[in-house]
């Protein structure tokens, strides 16, 4: 099951999270399932953005616009290694922030038992929710996920460790930079929730972006693809912009019989000093 467990109103595909993605009914208790886990293959995955045809590029459907207040509940994870999928319970002080339905956000204390509680939420096709730890230079950053707040009202949200992305850096001869945004994102097929291999993604904004294959970590040099984890890192990437979210692209690699097509596009939240994880489901 995913690090994000939601509970759904619809049966679609998303952006961001697991049944697959945001754990959710079908799936086993969370220490069963870690998040993002090949096991939980046979989840149904939650409705989010959708990546490529049919989507225009920007993963909107009609039944994306979903205006009004919401309820968001849960708890708060901290990811353990750099598969990004095993979790425990953080069991310390944080705060969880999400978009609120008048135009301010709306946050709640989590106390490292109690589900976090947040009233006032907008119900919206992606709201970038956080979780920022109390403790001021600790090794777990501030961490942003989408979640479709017009589809889901329960979210186990996550914290990653700058000490596994220090790995993942050092893997691929690199360093990482605490003042630029860090993203990481798992490739799914919207039409069965698989991990999806073969298909090249682009970041401008991140200064390097590293393919995760098997237990190492292979630096892009413009010709990479994702393996059958479908799961990439982009370092380093600039957030100085005015709407606070970068552009991905997706390519379907090129083969013996075709060229590379286009299979989409669409933004991510990225903050400086924090990072972003979320789980992008691509029809191809």
């Amino acid at each position: 099951m995913s690090f994000l467990r939601q509970s759904s109103r619809f049966g679609g595909v998303a952006l961001a999270l697991c049944t697959l993605t945001l754990g959710a009914v079908g799936c086993q208790k969370q220490e069963d399932h870690p998040p993002f886990a090949e096991g939980c293959n046979t989840c149904g995955p939650l409705p989010g953005i959708i990546v490529g045809s049919g989507s225009a590029g920007s993963g909107a459907t009609p039944e994306d616009s979903d205006a009004g207040t919401g309820m968001l509940t849960g708890q708060v994870l901290q990811l353990n290694d750099a598969t990004f999928v095993h979790s425990a319970l953080y069991p310390n002080g944080a705060v969880v922030t999400a978009d609120g339905a008048k135009g301010t956000p709306v946050s709640h204390d989590w106390d490292g038992a109690d589900p976090y509680l947040l009233s006032g939420v907008a119900r919206v096709s992606t709201n970038w929710v956080n979780v920022k730890p109390n403790l001021v230079g600790g090794d777990l950053l501030q961490t942003y996920q989408a979640v479709r707040t017009n589809a889901v009202s329960s979210v186990d949200l996550a914290l990653i460790s700058g000490a596994t992305l220090d790995g993942v850096f050092n893997a691929v001869s690199s360093i990482r930079s605490p003042t630029f945004g860090q993203v990481v994102l798992f490739f799914r097929s919207a039409g069965t929730g698989a991990p999806l291999a073969g298909l090249h993604v682009a970041m401008p904004s991140a200064d390097l972006a590293a393919y995760a294959n098997g237990t190492s970590w292979t630096l892009d040099d413009g010709t990479a693809t994702t393996s059958t984890s479908g799961l990439i890192v982009f370092g380093n990437v600039d957030g100085a912009n005015s709407t606070g979210t970068q552009t991905v692209t997706i390519t379907r690699a090129a083969t013996a019989t075709s060229a590379a097509l286009s299979a989409g596009q669409f933004a991510v939240k990225v903050v400086a000093g924090a990072a972003t994880i979320a789980t992008v489901n691509v029809q191809l």
